[in-house]
């Protein structure tokens, strides 16, 4: 039954390269040309035996594995399965299950960094997106994210905005958009870190415009945190631009509510 797990790995193989340092990235590239395969069936391939030995090696992983599987057997498709996100309320608090359809953590220290649903914090009576650091010295950088495919939209202009919260917020904020090709190469990227959000600033809208190149695959996109503080995010749309109007991209799979 673990055997399935490939495919799921297959399916996220993309997400690989948002977490590895530039150091690990060349290692990685250096094993794949050895090994004859892309960075991308290489890193899969690796990824997928380290998922099949935790979900052995763990009662509790294993026992959530079979209930998955059982879903999308269900739903005869993988696509409509939900991973539950188990996040902690606070530090020192009892941990509840928070669902956060379509996002994912991220980021070069994603323990260092809470994602979830809030609830309390609206904007236009509608629940926000959330990350904020677990610690006053928190390293590196979380995202809440995600990822789609975007070749349906080569050689066209798109939008990405959204409404942006923030509370004590150390290093910084921003908005972020990436695109990449078949190989994980980056062909435009922005993630205004030439214009930060920081400290406390109230709910503002932000969007960042872009070409999508005839090499484009993947497009990622989200909200990063660097270092201690909080970050709410709310109303995020994907547009397509022509003729001075914008249009709602509704046939992307990405979930843009919470």
């Amino acid at each position: 039954m673990l055997n399935s797990c490939y495919n799921v790995t297959m399916a996220i193989q993309n997400r690989i390269s948002v977490t590895l340092s530039p150091r690990i990235k060349k290692g990685l590239e250096l094993a794949a040309g050895l090994d004859g395969s892309t960075t991308a069936t290489y890193a899969s391939q690796l990824l997928s035996s380290a998922i099949k030995a935790e979900l052995k090696d763990s009662p509790v992983l294993y026992d959530k594995w079979l209930q998955l599987e059982k879903e999308a057997m269900e739903h005869e498709s993988w696509d409509d399965v939900v991973s539950p996100m188990i996040i902690p309320v606070d530090e020192g608090q009892p941990v509840k299950q928070v669902l956060v359809k379509g996002w994912f953590l991220s980021g070069d220290n994603p323990d260092g960094y809470l994602v979830g649903t809030d609830k309390n914090v609206l904007h236009d009576k509608s629940a926000s997106g959330f990350i904020r650091s677990k610690r006053d010295e928190a390293k590196g950088f979380g995202t809440l994210m995600q990822q789609t495919d975007i070749t349906k939209y080569i050689d066209n202009k798109l939008s990405l905005s959204a409404y942006i919260k923030t509370k004590e917020v150390k290093g910084w904020v921003g908005l972020w958009a990436r695109i990449d090709d078949k190989n994980l190469e980056v062909l435009w990227f922005d993630n205004m870190q030439s214009k930060p959000i920081k400290g406390t600033s109230d709910w503002k809208k932000y969007e960042t415009k872009f070409d999508i190149p005839k090499e484009s695959v993947t497009l990622s996109f989200g909200i990063l945190l660097v270092g201690p503080g909080n970050a709410w995010i709310n109303k995020v749309e994907l547009n397509e631009l022509s003729d001075n109007k914008k249009k709602s991209l509704k046939d992307l799979k990405v979930e843009l509510g919470f």
